[in-house]
């Protein structure tokens, strides 16, 4: 066999052992990377839970008690109420050092949970 034959047959032979190995790896690294992406999306879920319960909970409460104020009426609660939701959805997109902190506890909570092998799935 001349060393071209031989050089052809070899790189022949590789590639099919390559695309068997493609084969195998592909169906692999999907499912490590849907457990990852279950794992942290869990995580976020739980967050988002806690945050809305709490938030719906305290606005709950707060508007309850601000309505039995002495001189709150309907309209000045209406009021009130409008002006808070038009500051809140001007806070949601805004990006304090406050903000940022917290979200560097956040994504370090999550990277511990991450390490230590929590699932809250």
């Amino acid at each position: 066999m001349s060393k071209a034959g031989g050089a052809f047959l070899e790189q022949a032979l590789q590639q099919h052992i390559n695309m068997h190995y493609s084969a195998l790896l592909h169906p692999i690294i999907e499912q490590a990377i849907a457990k990852q992406m279950r794992s942290y999306s869990s995580r976020i879920a739980m967050l988002l839970v806690r945050v809305a319960f709490a938030s719906e909970q305290t606005r709950g409460i707060v508007t309850n008690i601000l309505g039995r104020q002495p001189g709150v009426t309907p309209d000045v609660l209406t009021t009130i109420l409008d002006g808070s939701s038009k500051t809140a959805k001007g806070n949601i997109t805004r990006k304090t050092p406050q903000l940022t902190e917290l979200m560097d506890a956040v994504e370090q909570w999550i990277r511990t949970a991450e390490e230590e092998g929590q699932t809250y799935a």
